[in-house]
């Protein structure tokens, strides 16, 4: 599920996982049509999913990501298994917090590991809400390719925080081939500069240094602050400069990242996929451990957390 749910602090982490299969290719077209393994998880699995998303209020960033959500599993077809997330987590909370949390694994001989969608709400003491919406997609050792994390959180009515990322999976500064292969070749920097260039727009800055070191140097992070009652500048710059910059990244990433095979000596992917395992581990454990709880009851949050585990941690 999530792997960036920030902590009510403001607190961003950021965890990642691989395990070692051999990738398949990604299609080229966008025609939005899945191959029939893409399409044979049962009609409760669908059924459950849609009735969440139904469920969810109408805001514009986290119809961004169901959008990019549906894009990427249309290109990524027979690469994703059903979801078998439980309908308790699918759609959980009530009243002042709720939540949505799918996951789908990678198929065997795939290069993904999973994609996990989720989107938690809680109103707030002073009578606002904080909506954290995520999309993130993860592949697996038979490739060193980054991943895909896009996160939005949205503080206020004219306010939102924006985390887009093709996110390492190397020591940039070690491999300066692989900033070469897959953010200077490819573009991705230009959605960065675009989204940068909205005058309403300021960088935003972690408070936590661990998570400033992990990001690329072409990641989207940043606070998109419109004002007071200006709630409807915010949902344009998302539904338009946001939506397309963010569809455009995602493009890149499905085309260079998704179907990508790296070979490698066994003690290299071995060590690539225990890095990410570190980050999973320290992520899952000081961030949704540790916060889950203090948004739902133990009960909600015990049963969001083992899915985040099952995703994250494989346990």
């Amino acid at each position: 599920m999530m792997a960036t749910l920030p902590a009510p602090s403001g607190h961003h982490r950021f965890c990642g996982r691989s395990s070692p299969p051999a990738a398949a290719p990604i299609p080229r077209s966008t025609s939005g049509r899945r191959s029939l393994r893409g399409r044979s998880s049962s009609s409760t699995c669908r059924g459950t999913r849609e009735a969440a998303v139904a469920r969810m209020p109408r805001l514009a960033h986290r119809e961004v990501m169901l959008t990019l959500a549906r894009e990427a599993e249309a290109r990524l077809g027979g690469q994703l298994l059903p979801s078998e997330v439980p309908a308790d987590v699918t759609w959980f909370g009530d009243g002042a917090a709720i939540g949505s949390v799918d996951v789908r694994r990678g198929a065997p001989g795939s290069s993904i590991d999973f994609m996990l969608e989720a989107w938690f709400h809680r109103t707030l003491p002073t009578g606002g809400a904080i909506d954290i919406t995520s999309l993130i997609v993860f592949l697996n050792g038979a490739t060193d390719a980054p991943h895909f994390v896009m996160e939005l959180i949205q503080g206020g009515p004219s306010s939102l925080v924006v985390l887009l990322d093709l996110f390492p999976r190397r020591d940039l500064p070690l491999h300066p081939d692989y900033i070469d292969k897959y953010y200077d070749a490819t573009g991705v920097d230009n959605h960065r500069q675009s989204i940068a260039r909205i005058p309403q727009v300021r960088p935003y800055v972690s408070p936590s240094l661990l998570v400033r070191s992990l990001w690329s140097p072409t990641a989207v992070i940043v606070d998109v602050q419109c004002g007071e009652r200006n709630e409807g500048v915010l949902e344009e710059i998302v539904r338009s400069q946001l939506a397309s910059s963010a569809m455009a990244a995602l493009d890149v990433w499905l085309e260079h990242c998704a179907g990508s095979v790296v070979e490698m000596e066994a003690a290299e992917r071995d060590s690539l996929v225990a890095r990410d395992k570190t980050i999973s581990t320290t992520s899952v454990k000081r961030n949704l451990s540790a916060n889950l709880p203090k948004m739902f009851d133990n009960g909600v949050s015990d049963r969001v957390v083992a899915q985040i585990n099952k995703a994250f941690l494989g346990s």
